[in-house]
């Protein structure tokens, strides 16, 4: 994208409150066209640490650009700027700082097969708002794994914005949907599949649950 295109964008996206739709489909063309940078870039970032998890590649990618959804005037050109380096660079420097921070949050509250051996199965067709935060990481990460790129950025995105007693922010919902192609009662029925599958592997391969409290 030009210098240009890339600050009338953000310019639609700062008046969302004004044109939510409008906002939603900038945001939109903005994404698909960093998007495959920025996760060549977190790759990398991954790699060099000695890890490559697809989760958090994902996670990293999406707050990265949801940051940007919701400061989108955060970023400026310099004033000699003549392409979009400047902007890759921004983005680079975010994606990179969010990576140091779920990796510190995702594994420091991991826990281990031998401290939940003791642990009874709990049958639920839920999965609980920390969802991660109680679990065996790999054993989550293989169920993850089981799902279609796509099924497992919804949930996870689903995931990453959820607050108890409230609904999933509309313009969280209208950018899957716009991603996608899909519809906000499909993004729902996506979320089920995926939760009766994650259950249905913690039941079949560990004793572990992938609840911390059942309802």
């Amino acid at each position: 994208m030009t210098i240009e295109e890339i600050e009338d964008i953000l310019l639609v996206i700062s008046e969302k409150l004004n044109d939510e739709d409008s906002a939603v489909a900038a945001f939109t063309t903005l994404y698909h066209d960093y998007s495959k940078f920025l996760n060549s870039v977190v790759s990398r970032a991954l790699k060099n640490s000695g890890i490559y998890d697809e989760q958090i590649l994902n996670t990293v990618v999406n707050n990265t650009f949801y940051k940007l959804y919701e400061n989108p005037l955060i970023f400026s050109f310099p004033e000699k700027a003549v392409d979009d380096k400047g902007f890759k660079a921004w983005l680079s420097r975010v994606a990179k700082n969010e990576f140091k921070r779920l990796l510190a949050e995702y594994y420091k509250d991991t826990v281990s097969l031998e401290k939940m051996s003791s642990e009874p199965a709990i049958e639920s067709d839920e999965l609980a708002e920390d969802l991660f935060a109680n679990v065996n990481f790999k054993v989550l990460d293989e169920a993850l794994n089981m799902l279609s790129e796509r099924d497992k950025h919804i949930l996870l995105t689903l995931y990453l914005y959820y607050e108890e007693g409230k609904k999933t922010p509309s313009d969280v919902l209208k950018m899957l949907c716009k991603i996608y192609d899909t519809t906000p009662v499909n993004i729902r029925k996506i979320k089920e599949r995926s939760e009766k599958k994650i259950v249905e592997y913690f039941s079949k391969h560990t004793q572990l649950t992938p609840l911390k409290h059942a309802k």
